[in-house]
């Protein structure tokens, strides 16, 4: 068993837990499988077949990072890795690409399906896998940042859905049209919305965004939130009472 040793190694947990019980490990990555290949290989719209993996993907990153934070804040681990000398803001970001990454594991072999039932051009499945990755990064990002207000885990899948829910709206997961004016411009600020469209072009549907657009746009959008986060560990690993 992997013993964890705060300050240097607490992002070690994550990684005990999501490794440490073959069977678990199991479970994490059929899961996924579970709910996306059926639709993968099924004949619904490619729209609807996006927007099931959008959704799985979303939901694994923001709960996963939110609910392990307010865990660990109500079992006092955080509070003890706050007495250490160790910068609060590295700490976080470890969490959060400890997370991102775990999380995009836990998908990886489901996504690798979806591919091999739906060939497409190799530039499409590296975008759409590294929008998915930035749809990962980003709902842990949601998720850290909503452990900053809440030390329940029902609150953050209250808090969640509250943050989710329009975001989702505008990435388009589940409207027929492109929007238009505003709706547009806030689109652009979505990583979840390049991904759709990636993950669009996989399934044969075609998309005014380009491949570049989305390796480059939501790498940016996310390098923003990750530091904007960061900026909230002082506050995350303050004692509460």
């Amino acid at each position: 068993m992997l013993k964890v040793n705060p300050p240097d190694t607490y992002w070690k947990k994550d990684v005990a837990l999501f490794f440490g019980k073959r069977f678990s490990l199991v479970i994490k990555l059929l899961y996924p499988m579970a709910l996306i290949v059926p639709v993968a290989i099924s004949d619904i719209p490619a729209q609807y077949a996006a927007a099931v993996i959008g959704i799985v993907a979303i939901m694994a990153g923001t709960f996963g990072a939110g609910e392990s934070l307010t865990m660990d804040l109500n079992d006092g681990i955080l509070m003890r890795v706050a007495l250490t000398p160790l910068s609060p803001r590295r700490i976080v970001f470890e969490v959060l690409a400890v997370n991102a990454v775990l999380d995009f594991i836990q998908l990886l072999p489901a996504l690798l399906l979806v591919y091999a039932f739906n060939p497409a051009p190799l530039v499409w499945v590296l975008a759409a896998t590294f929008g998915v990755f930035a749809t990962l990064l980003t709902a842990n990002c949601i998720g850290i940042f909503i452990a900053n207000f809440t030390q329940s885990p029902a609150d953050v899948l209250l808090y969640a859905t509250a943050i989710l829910a329009p975001l989702i709206y505008l990435s388009g997961f589940f409207r027929n049209r492109n929007p238009t004016g505003l709706l547009a411009t806030l689109r652009d600020f979505v990583p979840f919305a390049y991904m759709n469209d990636a993950l669009k072009a996989v399934f044969g549907v075609a998309t005014r965004t380009a491949p570049l657009e989305v390796f480059v746009y939501p790498a940016l959008i996310c390098a923003v939130l990750a530091a904007a986060v960061c900026l909230t560990a002082p506050r995350l690993l303050t004692p509460r009472f």
